[in-house]
């Protein structure tokens, strides 16, 4: 899953050095929350975020040099993580990957920022609180790569660790499933709950289905499967899914494509 840092909602909103610390703490927390989901995807940004603002007097790269040497250490882990990303990469920028591409939101051309690598991508920004221009948890842009025709796409967007947590499909033995008695008809989890747990977080989500599926792979037994939405959340905020083990002609293709690669 592909997760992009949002410099367009780097606007100076923070009006001290407290408000600058806390608003890159929400940024550390939803990191965490999604770094399960990343499946060694690393996350990306636009070369331009380090030259973002966080306060009217404060850049991106001042509050890392500033905050690396600092003794708070929540801070410390996130600056550390940008560090990393702003010295490595990958910069959406500079991949080759939205070249050929355009993206307007709100009717201004946004085709060379993480907002059209997060369109292209199918991923999923990240956004500095307190921006009026992505306070939503959807964003919606138009886009067209190549010549093909200019298209709606909706891109989530992460602001909040509730809204995180929701991305973050948590596994539910469903009683019809529980091999110790399951329904008939049904198909037994062969899985542990830990082992589900796994399959479902390097899941593949079906977007083109009316109900939530998701598709896995478990290497150690090479079986499919899929997990449904139990369309229910539990007491943490995490959306639960229960699953059974398919055949692999029972697997959408292109998710299958998306799977195997």
């Amino acid at each position: 899953m592909h997760f992009l840092i949002n410099e367009l909602a780097f606007i100076a909103q923070a009006t001290n050095d407290y408000e600058a610390d806390e608003l890159m703490k929400n940024i550390l927390e939803i990191i965490q929350q999604i770094s399960v989901l990343q499946n060694s995807d690393p996350i990306q940004t636009h070369s331009s975020f380090a030259s973002q603002k966080l306060s009217a007097n404060l850049t991106v790269h001042e509050w890392i040099l500033t905050t690396i040497k600092s003794k708070k250490s929540e801070q410390q882990k996130i600056a550390m993580i940008l560090l990393r990303l702003l010295s490595k990469g990958p910069f959406i920028d500079l991949q080759n990957l939205i070249d050929d591409c355009q993206c307007f939101y709100q009717k201004k051309c946004v085709s060379s920022t993480s907002l059209a690598g997060a369109a292209q991508l199918q991923g999923i920004l990240i956004s500095l609180q307190n921006n009026p221009d992505f306070i939503q948890e959807n964003i919606e842009v138009e886009f067209q790569e190549g010549t093909s025709s200019l298209e709606n796409r909706s891109i989530k967007n992460l602001t909040e660790i509730k809204q995180a947590r929701k991305i973050y499909p948590r596994y539910k033995l469903h009683s019809k499933h529980d091999p110790k008695g399951y329904w008939e008809n049904a198909t037994p989890m062969n899985l542990t709950d830990k082992e589900a747990q796994k399959v479902l977080n390097i899941s593949v989500g079906n977007s083109n289905e009316n109900s939530e599926k998701r598709y896995g792979f478990h290497k150690e037994t090479d079986q499919f499967y899929v997990f449904h939405s139990d369309n229910t959340f539990d007491e943490q905020g995490y959306p639960t899914y229960h699953g059974f083990p398919i055949t692999e002609n029972q697997v959408p293709p292109k998710i299958l494509i998306k799977i195997k690669r």
